[in-house]
């Protein structure tokens, strides 16, 4: 599996708001097409999220960052916010007690 980490550092709120429905309508195809396995939103503050995203393998994840336009990333940017990132293999581990009704199914 591969696994990438966004960091994305909002000028308020609202920014924060607005960029999260845009891209989570925008992204929902991935868990079809495009490898998607896992994707984790943690807010860290009101104005700084994590995103963390599980694809089937690198081929699927680097297949998926060429299709998004740096626009989108530009915008947040000429928003005030900032945009970092980190890939790699990575290793997912779960527990037998793990309770499928506390994750939102995309369909």
């Amino acid at each position: 599996m591969f696994g990438t980490t966004i960091t994305i550092k909002f000028q308020n709120k609202l920014a924060r708001e607005a960029i999260l429905d845009r891209l989570k309508s925008k992204s929902k195809y991935m868990f079809e097409d495009g490898g998607l396995i896992l994707r984790i939103f943690l807010s860290v503050t009101d104005t700084q999220v994590e995103i963390f995203h599980v694809f089937k393998n690198k081929d699927y994840a680097l297949k998926e960052r060429s299709a998004w336009t740096d626009q989108f990333w530009q915008d947040i940017k000429e928003m005030g916010g900032s945009v970092s990132r980190v890939t790699g293999e990575c290793e997912v581990e779960y527990s037998d007690k793990m309770n499928l009704e506390n994750f939102t199914k995309i369909e």
